[in-house]
């Protein structure tokens, strides 16, 4: 029979009633916990039960399958189906009086598994343990238990501390993500911060459980997490890279752990890499919480090591790498060629030098680099190797002698270890050979020297070489604190953070006196520990408020304590012993005993009750620890506490000529002195060197020539420990602890392999049972209020559900509504207070335990008393299965029912069926019977049919022919008919036309004739005004203009010619090669050679004929120039006397035209009017598209210029200026009221569209009159010539009427763009079809801010370098003079004072002001960028592209312009400082409409430019620099969009991230399937079961709000894509990570409600046409399958892995080892859980289990820019720039002025339309604006006036 063990259910009353109580609990199939001698504690089910009341007896039988365990696997693989019985018998009275406790409980499956073990429903030593080794197989080594971080050594490489994985920590809460070390470092860090308090993590355990590895990774973490710089090269570190962009400290910090591993750690039987001392390291942080220094303590290094190691161990790794990699140059110096560590005594011990796994050649490298980093130069290295090699030949030694005194030992003089020993340390080789074999006593008044046996000297050889190894140990330490605190060790800093990685307990077969200090030092920890523990308890519940709790007072170690370290304890006996000269081990052990074993039956918590006498020999002791019994061997205790080095020995060392040996042992032998005064004192001066103070003392008086009997007191090294433990441990007491336990699994260090009977001890040591019975013995289990009322509220009875509806419903009614009201509560749409939950709560608990001691309501949280949690959870599951039954129950009755009525159908049915057969028999006998008669008659009746169906057929065919001969003669008929209409149709219409062409040829002829009259009239009276010298200088300009031009067309001629005679020359050629190599078609080709020959002599006789008429041009305007001077000379005489007639003359032609032009604004006026009335009519009938009816275009634009320029006018005068406040107030100049008529109807009359009209009613009258006149008649033209005009106009008006009618239905249907923010926006595929493509990124793609400063301090006023460079560059292309920020508001005043009346009369002035003009830039910046307000999204207001891209278009007009007159240096100032203004402008990313406006504009300008520089073809030399400027420009524009596009996209995802987690993975949107997050975190923070305030709604929101921002300004449908892309790909990722690393986020429910918000998501991307971005959360959305899988089966593995292809193995297997099972789930361990790790073992050490983030500052953006067909002109009336309306104006002008020259004919008119037509088609394929069918009514209204 096996009883259990531990606190388990037992009762704390000792009536029978509770005892009852407890043993309900126990139902058949419970599974408890038994011991076992092999596995520690095992589980069996209860099948048997039996409880005599009576009698008061308990007997329970428990069954156990016994099952194979294989030796690699200590997962429950094969069951041999034998069962192990297990019996527990007791009375009431044993199980009342504790004297038997029932066997402990083990929790339901739901708690398997769990993070926390203070969260089990059952807290006992079993279940605690069995916890562990279910995570354990899972893989997760970390587990929390309160306060304390549980580790077990996995002893395999694992992903668990990778750059993600550190990022991933940074920032969170202990217990918001999984068990981490990273976590108890974060919390560290933010308990600094928070409570400006110094911090200590203290990492416990026992050799080889991971101790060293914890603390160099926290050290990592605390180096990088917290700064970002340092972050990725912490990260590198951690995997085995280098480090990079850290600070000179952190990387110092990180470079202490190779170096002190190297000369402190060593291969032992249980740890590869064991620290053979302890260490402080105390990282101190500034004012601003980053790393300014660090100081390292360190506690009794293991000297003895160094003379002696056990079979298969190591002496200091320093040595073998020293042995392995030291250069070859040194090793002849340093006596070790061709020598391995077999060849030196104090390396060859163990037996073993190699490590599995580790070349100590490469960390020999790794120690040196560490070295050079922390400021140890190559020199000073040197000299470490050569005390490191002067110790290894010190165990070299060869000590001869006899056994005694009387022989004495010797050292030969030949000996070569000896020799080298000498030189490398170079010392007096005679004294050391003497003093090696001699011992000196010096007494009051001589000096004996004697000498020592060979035993004793090999003591003083090895006690020499301890001696030289500890101070250069220490000199290492020092070397380190200087380097890290820079010299400043004494200053105290802001804060630090300590981490203490110190050696567990230890308990071996032979325990020494190093034994003792480890567990001595562990006592004072484990009593910090229990008392902080119960300090957190007594919070706890005061902080609740509970009431009525007392404390079982914890195991205090106290007396231990005083045991050792009291007034008369062992260490006092032992420095006692130590003093005297005669103590011996012997002596010592018998004042051991005599002191505390006096007593047999000592006092229970006494020291003496801990001390206890060894059963045989009198040599060993044996001390009751709180972990456990050990005995330790006296032997040695004596020699190794003196620690002493014979004084003429360390003279000789001193003496030494090696300067660096003086420098270690002087400041020992300083810091020996200080330790002195420590020791005597509080020991609060304890310092880095404390490990070995007491080794490193030295006797000062014997250097000195006097002699004393009494030498300076030593302290020993007992009590320097102690001293320097209290230190520390005044350093904890003074700081908030964090502790983590680290446990070694198994002794063969086998991978994944658990040992539970070695892990049992290594809990009971640590004291991590010790915590949980602490806890126990108040209330261990707790939950917060709210999640108590979530999860039991089926509990709740029926009067307090009736009690909480507030009415008198029935049982029923209340029962059934209880869930849902306490779900309403809960959610927060209830007003229920606190105490009201802590009502309810309390109502549920008396319902399960009347006894009121079982548990406890506190402010947020209820506790319960031991093994309670597990009772209350117990009554749950069978409420839960209660109902379950009944429901089963219903659902078997409504089953029988349904069966019960379908057999009865059924027999029915078969009834009804036979009845039915019998009378079908009889219906086909009779059937049968009447068929017959029936197929008589119809015989008869068919051959009837047959005859009538043939004459009828003959008669048909009859007719047929007779109407088919008189339809074809009425066809006939008809057709003739009808082509004599058409004939008619035909002429009549070319009568008209003629008729209508020769009324306009009358109409042109008689406006000509009539101009023809008023050009000789003022002709005659300007005729002597051009005499005048003024007259003869303008007509010599004229005439040597057109000299020039001809002297330019004969040059083309000429060229034409040469072309043609070298095409000439190519075609004979060619017919030569033709003959030659084509003989079988020769005559063909001949032919055609021939033909091809004559044409181009043809061509060349034609081009030389041309040439010969533009030469006698040539003589001609020479002549006339010859003869115009000549009348010039003659003229001038008379021109002084006609002056003055003149001038009277001009006078009245003045008035005279004064008069001409009031008639003529009264014309345009009325012209005007009748053209608005038109306008509104046709917008009336066509719904508001033909606005522009052709009029914008510039159709009479020639074709050869770089970029087409189109008048938006139509916009403007549909949407007014209201919209536009930047310049509220500003009188409009009239230039938008010229342009908003369009004059539809005058484009045929001149051939050219309405461009010239429109040109004939600007405001600027300079080129209005001349542009119109052939299209309007003049105000004194007769009245004949008004009316006929007139009449031509309004049948033109009626015939575009007739037009607009006909298109009304299809310009309904017109793909027009929507304007509103609601609608989606259509995205043209032409446009990027047909469009070139822009790289912006990659070697252009640097940021512009870089780009900027490398052109040397762009907008500075300061002087730049004259050679070379890009800032030299762009000043010289600046012309020296920038725009600056503070002249602008000048230049601004400038342009407003000058803008009035500002005019272009001629391209001279258009290049003067571009090239001149720095008011015009200035108007750029400042009207365009600087004072600009972005548009808001309005519904009341619709805008178009021109409404809010105009900017762009502007800005490229200009560039457009200066690049057609050359203007390079221009061209850079321009747009560089529009770069600058823009990124000025966009830097802060303030709004999302800011942002998505110039990314709409600069993607636009960047796209005018692309387009223009793709249709200049110019390969003239002379626009190199232009296009060089061009060039440049595309290219910081490219840059500025790039900076644009990544800054709003970092600003959108800071914002963004905010939402994911509560909104896409917290939120419960959808109904009925809650995920109850009941972690470690929310008991923490005090909350329960919670709903997401953010919504799965916030995130639509989110994304609609930047869709409709980008689709309102127009940002393109690529960028608009790219966008939505990142922030998904920001959900994919940061979701995953989070989810992963969370297992509250781990469940199948959780996984239903992602799914569910994903699918709202993706569903929103469809809608948006950007589906294929969803590709981002592809491995989200398996990650959420993954949750919602079965894992119970090894099939159910291969469909994960099919499922989830792009998830790796390690990723799958991290999900499973953290998932969180729910009811009725089993955990998943055992044959699954081995199988997905045997899956993930290949690539576990290369896959990644976290996702990388999007880091946009590697990203490139390629976007490709589209075609702008034309440049929009549209500009807000109510901005002040004149130069750029002047600028449009006179574009707009001089495309009019081209429209003039017509010929009478038509002919050149219609060429023009021609180029006009292929210019809108070019439009109507590019552009993406729904313009389209203006354009379309525009052609079709020339079609129709026959073009």
């Amino acid at each position: 029979m096996a009883s259990g063990v531990g606190n388990g259910g037992g009762a704390t009353s000792s009536d029978s009633s509770s005892v009852l109580t407890e043993l309900k609990i126990y139902a058949k199939g419970t599974k408890a916990f038994f011991g076992d001698d092999e596995l520690a504690w095992v589980q069996a089910v209860l099948t048997e039960k039996t409880v005599d009341e009576e009698a008061k007896k308990v007997s329970m039988t428990f069954e156990r399958k016994l099952l194979e365990v294989t030796a690699n696997d200590n997962s429950n693989s094969n069951s041999n189906g034998d069962m192990q019985e297990y019996k527990f018998e007791a009375t009431f009275d044993e199980l009342s009086s504790k004297k038997k406790t029932l066997p402990p409980l083990c929790n339901p499956p739901l708690l398997e598994g769990i993070d926390d073990l203070t969260s089990l429903s059952h807290l006992n030593e079993p279940a605690v343990l069995h916890n562990l080794q279910v995570r354990y197989g899972m893989h997760n080594i970390y587990t929390y238990s309160g306060i304390v971080l549980v580790a077990l050594n996995p002893f395999d490489r694992v992903a668990l501390y990778s750059q993600d994985t550190l990022e991933a920590y940074a920032g969170r809460m202990r217990g918001e993500l999984e068990p981490h070390l990273f976590a108890i470092s974060e919390d560290a860090f933010q308990g600094m911060i928070r409570d400006r308090k110094n911090q200590t993590i203290i990492v416990s355990g026992e050799s080889g459980a991971g101790k060293t590895m914890s603390a160099k990774y926290i050290m990592r973490y605390f180096a990088a997490a917290h700064d970002d710089t340092a972050l990725a090269a912490a990260a590198a570190k951690v995997g085995g890279g280098e480090a990079s962009g850290m600070s000179h400290v952190e990387e110092q910090i990180l470079a202490t752990n190779p170096v002190l591993e190297a000369f402190g750690n060593a291969k032992t039987t249980r740890n590869d890499n064991s620290s053979r001392f302890g260490k402080f390291l105390e990282i101190r942080f500034n004012e601003r919480h980053a790393i300014e220094a660090a100081f390292i303590r360190t506690y009794l290094l293991e000297r003895s090591r160094l003379v002696y190691q056990p079979p298969t161990e190591r002496n200091y790794h320093v040595f073998y790498q020293l042995l392995a990699a030291a250069p070859e140059a040194d090793r002849e110096r340093l006596g070790l060629a061709g020598r391995t560590w077999e060849s030196f005594h104090y390396t060859s011990q163990g037996g073993n030098g190699c490590i599995a796994g580790v070349d100590d050649a490469v960390e020999y490298a790794n120690t040196a680099a560490a070295l050079d980093v922390i400021g140890v130069d190559r020199q000073r290295q040197a000299r470490i190797h050569a005390l490191l090699a002067a110790l290894l030949h010190i165990g070299n030694i060869e000590i001869g002698g006899g056994a005694s005194e009387r022989t004495g030992a010797s050292i030969g003089e030949a000996d070569e270890a000896c020799e080298r020993v000498v030189s490398l340390l170079q010392i007096d080789g005679t004294l050391f050979r003497k003093w090696l074999t001699k011992k000196q006593i010096v007494t009051r008044s001589e000096k004996i020297v004697s000498a020592i046996s060979r035993a004793q000297a090999l003591v003083v050889r090895d006690s020499v070489a301890k001696f030289v190894y500890a101070h250069l140990f220490d000199w290492v330490v020092r070397t380190l604190n200087e380097a890290l605190t820079g010299g400043n060790g004494g200053t105290p800093p802001a804060s630090f953070i300590g981490v203490l990685d110190i050696y567990g307990f230890e308990h071996f077969e032979h325990n020494s006196f190093e034994q003792f200090c480890i567990n001595y030092a562990n006592e004072k920890l484990q009593q910090n520990f229990n008392r902080h523990v119960f300090k957190l308890e007594q919070e706890e519940y005061q902080r609740e408020q509970l009431q009525n709790w007392t404390f079982v007072d914890f195991q205090d170690n106290q007396p231990c304590i005083d045991l050792i370290e009291g007034r008369l304890g062992v260490l006092a006996l032992l420095d006692e012993e130590s003093r005297l000269q005669q103590g011996s081990d012997a002596t010592f052990t018998e004042k051991l005993i005599k002191q505390f074993a006096a007593t047999p039956r000592p006092a229970p918590k006494t020291p003496m009750a801990f001390f206890k006498r060894p059963r045989f020999g009198a040599d060993s002791f044996t001390i009751r620890h709180y972990a456990h019994d050990v005995s330790y061997e006296a032997a040695g205790f004596i020699e190794k506490n003196k620690d002493t080095v014979p004084d003429e020995i360390q003279n000789v060392l001193r003496a030494s000529g090696d300067a660096f040996l003086g420098d270690v042992l002087s400041a020992a032998a300083a810091e020996s002195g200080t330790n002195q005064q420590s020791a005597g004192g509080s020991g609060s001066g304890a310092g880095a060197g404390a490990g070995s103070a007491g080794g490193s003392s030295s006797a000062s008086a014997a250097a000195g020539s006097r002699l004393s009997v009494r030498a300076p007191r030593k302290p020993t090294l007992g009590t320097v420990f102690k001293h320097s433990l209290a230190s520390l441990m005044e350093t904890i007491e003074a700081t908030e602890s964090h502790y983590i336990r680290c446990i070694k699994p198994n002794d063969a260090k086998a991978a994944w392999r658990f040992d539970a009977p070695m892990v049992l001890s290594q809990l009971r040591a640590c004291g991590v049972l010790e915590t949980i019975r602490i806890s126990c013995a108040g209330y261990p289990s707790r939950l917060p209020i709210p999640e108590f009322i979530h999860r039991y509220r089926v509990l709740l009875p029926a009067s307090a559900a009736r009690a909480l509806l507030g009415n008198n419903n029935s049982t029923a009614a209340a029962t059934a509504t209880t869930t849902t009201t306490i779900s309403t509560a809960l959610s927060g749409s209830g007003a229920n207070s606190p105490d009201e939950f802590r009502r309810l709560a309390n109502d549920i608990l008396l319902a399960v335990f009347p006894e009121p001691d079982r548990f406890q309501v506190g402010l947020t949280k209820v506790f319960f008393r031991s093994g309670m949690l597990a009772v209350i959870e117990k009554h749950r599951v069978e409420r839960l299965n209660a109902a379950a039954s009944t429901i089963q129950s219903l659902a078997r009755m409504h089953q029988a029912r349904t069966r019960y009525q379908r057999q009865r159908h059924a027999v029915l049915v078969l009834q009804t069926a036979t009845r039915g057969m019998l009378a079908r028999r009889e219906l086909r006998r009779l059937r049968d019977t009447r068929a017959s008669i029936t197929i008589q008659s119809l015989v008869r009746s068919y051959l009837a049919r047959r005859h009538f169906a043939e004459t009828r057929t003959v008669l048909t065919r009859l007719q047929a022919l007779v109407r088919g001969s008189q339809a074809r003669s009425k066809f006939k008929a008809m057709r003739e008919q009808k082509a004599a209409i058409a004939i008619q149709c035909v002429v009549r219409g070319y009568f008209a036309r003629k008729k209508f062409t020769r009324d306009m040829y009358l109409v042109v002829r008689m406006q000509a004739y009539r101009r023809a009259v008023i050009a000789r009239k003022q002709l005659e009276k300007y005729r002597e005004e051009k005499k005048s010298a003024a007259h003869f200088k303008e007509v010599t300009y004229k005439l040597e203009g057109k000299l020039m031009e001809l002297t330019r067309q004969l040059d083309e001629s000429q060229s034409r010619a040469a072309q043609l005679a070298e095409k000439l020359r190519l075609a004979d050629r060619e017919a030569k090669e033709l003959r030659a190599t084509q003989s079988a078609t020769i005559d063909k080709a001949t032919a055609e050679l021939r033909e091809r020959v004559d044409s181009l002599q043809r061509a060349k006789e034609a081009a030389d004929a041309q040439c010969v008429e533009l030469r006698g041009e040539l003589d001609r305007a020479r002549q006339e120039l010859e003869d115009a001077r000549q009348q010039a000379t003659a003229d001038k005489d008379a021109m002084d006397t006609q002056r003055a007639e003149l001038e009277k003359k001009l006078a009245d032609l003045q008035r005279e035209l004064d008069d001409s032009r009031a008639q003529l604004a009264d014309v345009r006026a009325q012209h005007q009017q009748q053209m608005l009335i038109q306008q509104q009519s046709n917008s009336s009938s066509s719904g508001g598209g033909g606005i522009l009816s052709g009029g914008g275009s510039g159709g009479g634009m020639p074709a050869d210029k770089a970029s087409s320029i189109k008048r938006s006018d139509t916009h403007m005068a549909a949407t007014g200026g209201n919209r536009w406040r930047a310049a509220a107030g500003y009188a409009a100049t009239g230039y938008d009221m010229a342009d908003s008529s369009g004059l539809p109807a005058l484009s045929a009359v001149g051939g050219g569209g309405g461009g010239a009209a429109a040109a004939g009613i600007t405001a600027t009258g300079g080129h209005g009159y001349g542009s119109s006149a052939h299209l309007m008649p003049p105000p004194s033209a007769p009245a004949s010539i008004t009316t006929h005009a007139s009449a031509i106009q309004q049948q033109q008006r009626q015939m575009q009427q007739q037009q607009q009618q006909q298109q009304h239905s299809q310009q309904q249907q017109s793909n027009r763009r929507p304007h509103s923010i609601d609608h989606a926006r259509p995205t043209g595929g032409n446009a990027a079809a047909s469009s070139k493509r822009s790289t912006i990124g990659g070697d252009e793609g640097r940021t512009l801010a870089k780009m900027l400063g490398s052109l040397g301090g762009f907008g500075a006023s300061g002087a730049t370098s004259p050679t070379g460079g890009a800032a030299a560059q762009l000043h010289r292309s600046l012309g020296g003079s920038t725009i600056l920020e503070d002249d602008e508001a000048s230049a601004a005043a400038a342009a407003a004072a000058n803008g009035a009346g500002f005019e272009l009369r001629n391209e001279d002035d258009v290049r003067e002001m571009l090239e001149h003009d720095d008011l015009l830039i200035a108007e750029v910046l400042n009207e365009l960028i600087g004072d600009l307000q972005v548009p808001m999204p309005n519904v009341d207001a619709e805008y178009s592209p021109p409404d809010l891209l105009f900017p762009a278009h502007l800005i490229g007009l200009c560039v457009i312009k200066m690049f057609q007159y050359n203007l390079a240096r221009r061209i850079d100032r321009l747009l560089m400082s529009t770069i600058a203004r823009i990124q000025k402008k966009t830097a802060a990313f303030e709004s999302d409409y800011t942002s998505a406006f110039w990314l709409s504009n600069v993607f636009e300008l960047l796209s005018i430019i692309k387009t223009s520089m793709t249709e200049h073809q110019s390969s003239a030399h002379e626009y190199a620099e232009s296009e060089r400027a061009m060039n440049d420009g595309m290219q910081y524009l490219e840059s500025l969009l790039s900076d644009i596009y990544f800054g709003w996209i970092k600003d959108l995802q800071k914002r963004f991230v905010k939402l994911i987690i509560p909104g896409v993975v917290e939120s419960e949107a959808l109904p009925g399937f809650t995920a109850s997050d009941s972690g470690f975190f929310n008991r923490l923070m005090g909350t329960g079961p919670r709903e997401s305030s953010v919504k799965i709604e916030n995130v639509l929101s989110f994304f609609n709000h930047i869709w409709r921002s980008m689709e309102f300004y127009y940002v393109d449908a690529a960028i608009m894509r790219q966008i939505m892309s990142e922030l998904l790909c920001n959900i994919g990722v940061t979701a995953f990570n989070n989810i992963i690393m969370r297992r509250n986020f781990c469940s199948w429910k959780r996984g239903m409600q992602i799914q569910y918000n994903l699918t709202r998501i993706e569903e929103w991307c469809k809608t948006h046409s950007v589906a294929d971005a969803t590709r981002n959360l592809d491995r989200l959305l398996q990650l959420v399958k993954l949750l919602q899988l079965q894992k119970s089966t090894e099939q159910d593995i291969d469909i994960m892995f099919e499922v989830c292809d792009l998830l790796n193995a390690a990723q799958i297997k991290k999900l499973l080892s953290i998932y969180a099972v729910s009811d009725y789930e089993n955990p998943i361990i055992g044959v699954v859980m081995n199988e997905v790790t045997r899956r993930a073992a290949p690539t576990e050490k290369a896959d990644k289990i976290l996702l990388d983030t999007n880091d946009l500052n590697d990203q490139v953006l390629y976007l490709t820019a589209r075609k702008v067909p034309a440049i929009e002109t549209y500009i807000p009336p109510e901005f002040r720039m004149p130069r750029v309306r002047a600028l449009v104006d006179s574009q707009t002008d001089m495309s009019y002025d081209d429209d003039i020259d017509l010929d009478i004919d038509g002919g050149v008119g219609n060429e023009l339309l021609e180029e006009d037509d292929e210019l809108l088609e070019d439009y109507d394929e590019y552009a993406p604006y729904p313009h389209q069918h203006q354009h379309q009514q525009h052609r079709q209204q020339k079609q129709q006036l026959g073009m």
